[in-house]
């Protein structure tokens, strides 16, 4: 390989243009700065140039290629990261532009969103009459297994006896966290389609504030009319 290290880049380019037979015009060099900030140059790569960045240059002295400094660990690392950042940044933009496709082409109006929540929230209401009634049932027939132990005041319980209290206490818990999460449920409805009516009045460029009725509670009884006591207005005497 030829080297060029002490020659001035200019003189090295005109150097190789003339030395070289016209078949051999298009040779390249490569040149890169070595450790002690010498530029170093040769018509292959230097093996001081393999670790550093070089640029490659045709015969006439022009840059026409920069290749960069192989990237440390940390270097690789940090450009790894990076790009996991922007794969994930896309993902999530394509993620929203399906969501906001689906929801359009889900509802045509917010009267739409007001009437899928309505059903939702009768589910749910349906859902919470179902938990609490086995709520109360679990309730009553731990209430006659404990009504058992008063034949036993004083007495060492059977281990049966012991085992079906244990078991009706688990039961009665588990169905009251069944029951505490259906209620929970009516407040994740009313924040999931607030959120939907709220992005589907973005979508739709509908300016002003939401509706009063964006959520509501689960299939609220209609208020029963106030009794208000009236005084008869009292008889207009007669004339004499």
């Amino acid at each position: 390989m030829r080297r060029y290290s002490l020659l001035p880049l200019s003189l090295l380019s005109a150097a190789a243009l003339f030395a070289l037979p016209a078949f051999a015009q298009e040779a390249r060099i490569y040149c890169c700065d070595d450790a002690n900030g010498r530029k170093v140059c040769g018509d292959f790569v230097p093996k001081e140039c393999e670790r550093r960045a070089y640029e490659e240059r045709d015969n006439k002295g022009y840059v026409i290629n920069k290749v960069e400094a192989p990237l440390t660990p940390e270097q690789q690392a940090r450009r790894a990261a990076e790009n996991d950042r922007k794969q994930n940044e896309e993902k999530a933009k394509a993620e929203e532009r399906r969501r906001n496709m689906a929801l359009l082409s889900t509802y045509a109006s917010e009267a739409d969103i007001d009437a899928s929540r309505d059903r939702s929230l009768r589910e749910v209401d349906k859902l919470i009459k179902e938990a609490e009634q086995a709520v109360a049932n679990a309730e009553k027939n731990q209430a006659k297994a404990n009504a058992e132990k008063e034949f036993y005041k004083g007495k060492e319980l059977p281990a049966d006896l012991k085992s079906k209290i244990r078991d009706l206490e688990a039961a009665t818990a588990a169905k009251r966290v069944v029951l505490d999460a259906r209620k929970r449920d009516i407040g994740l409805v009313n924040a999931k389609f607030a959120d939907e009516r709220k992005k589907f009045r973005e979508l739709k460029g509908i300016a002003g504030a939401s509706p009063a009725n964006a959520a509501k509670p689960a299939e609220a009884a209609p208020a029963a009319p106030s009794a208000v006591a009236t005084t008869p207005a009292p008889a207009e005497a007669k004339k004499p």
